[in-house]
């Protein structure tokens, strides 16, 4: 049977949004002190850029992930080592390195390292019981429960200032309802559309965020609000620029295979980045033109390098990080086995002990 072959332009647009990702990551090098100007074209570009992540789980959404444990700690393999490669270049650079550092590089998925890396975690894990809200509610049920969901934690905090979680969309449950749009979009909506409607409506949405931006930087000073991961612009431009790219098909085999390096680019990004500052300081830029040419410089030199790195690292370290994971999945469900078989037995001993019977 031939192999199914995936969407390329699905792939593409994991690239797409990783570059975008750490484009807005890199600017923040700057400093926070730059010249307005500067400060105008920063908030355009992140209208354009903050919806990395959102894309991501709608795409992790569309597609429905499952519970697989050998696949999750590969995963988790993946970014320990890129945490201790980061933890390694901050020691190399003479920033000083706790012992908490040390200890949440060892455990990076639960001590939050990588938000989102986190949120992808417990929504796999619990993937069993959220893929079943879709497949138990009927249609119009799934509409209700998910505008209440999008009006707490997308309107009120776009519109109210304050969002109820005090997190701006970075965390699990703003991520569990992403998922579940995507699951919906997958489940009833497979029209086809007009591809250049949808980029003009995209692009109108993003410029009417800007604009809000814009005027709430020149009343109070302040920005980042309409543009935020909770914010329903952010959902609306996510959700239209994966329509764009659902209703392209073609097949790349180079764009599969670096697509593949995306959540190790997402990961080591934050370490590669220092190292590049040492040989492009955007501080240096904070007042000037140049500063948004450097950036243009600064981060496609991080992507690259990351994804040329990881190619390397599966290449060399590929079949022993599968073995390996293969090897300590075993061992992870005997331990539940045996941890779940006994705490019945545990709980049940303190329930009879407590009633007395």
């Amino acid at each position: 049977m031939a192999e199914k072959k995936r969407n390329s332009s699905i792939e593409l647009l994991r690239i797409i949004c990783i570059f975008g990702i750490v484009f807005m990551h890199t600017i923040a090098y700057a400093g926070d002190e730059i010249a307005v100007g500067n400060r105008v074209i920063q908030i355009f570009v992140n209208c354009f850029t903050n919806l990395g992540v959102t894309c991501f789980m709608l795409i992790s959404g569309y597609f429905g992930v499952r519970f697989q444990l050998k696949k999750l700690i590969r995963l988790d393999l993946m970014i320990i080592f890129y945490s201790l490669v980061h933890l390694l270049i901050k020691a190399g650079l003479g920033i000083e390195v706790g012992k908490m550092d040390i200890l949440s590089s060892f455990f990076p998925v639960l001590s939050n390292q990588y938000w989102y890396m986190t949120a992808y975690f417990i929504i796999v894990v619990l993937s069993s019981f959220l893929n079943r809200i879709p497949e138990r509610l009927s249609r119009e049920s799934f509409q209700k429960l998910l505008l209440i969901l999008l009006f707490l934690f997308s309107v009120v905090p776009t519109f109210l200032s304050f969002d109820i979680l005090g997190s701006e969309g970075k965390n699990v449950v703003h991520m569990t309802v992403i998922y579940l749009i995507g699951r919906y979009i997958r489940m009833y909506d497979d029209r086809v559309y007009h591809i250049k409607k949808v980029i003009l409506l995209w692009m109108g949405n993003v410029l009417l965020a800007f604009a809000l931006e814009l005027l709430l930087f020149a009343v109070t000073g302040r920005y980042s609000l309409f543009y935020r991961d909770c914010s329903v612009f952010t959902v609306v431009s996510a959700v239209l620029l994966f329509t764009i790219f659902r209703n392209l098909h073609f097949y790349s085999r180079g764009i599969n295979r670096l697509a593949g390096t995306v959540p190790a680019v997402y990961v080591f990004s934050f370490g590669f980045q220092r190292l590049i500052h040492q040989l492009i300081p955007l501080e240096n830029y904070a007042f000037s033109a140049m500063l948004f040419p450097m950036v243009c410089i600064f981060a496609p030199c991080v992507v690259l390098g990351c994804m040329a790195i990881d190619l390397l690292r599966q290449m060399l370290f590929g079949k022993p990080e599968e073995k390996l994971s293969g090897r300590l999945a075993v061992l992870l469900r005997r331990i539940l086995d045996f941890a779940g078989t006994h705490g019945e037995k545990a709980s049940g001993a303190i329930i009879h002990f407590l009633s007395g019977k």
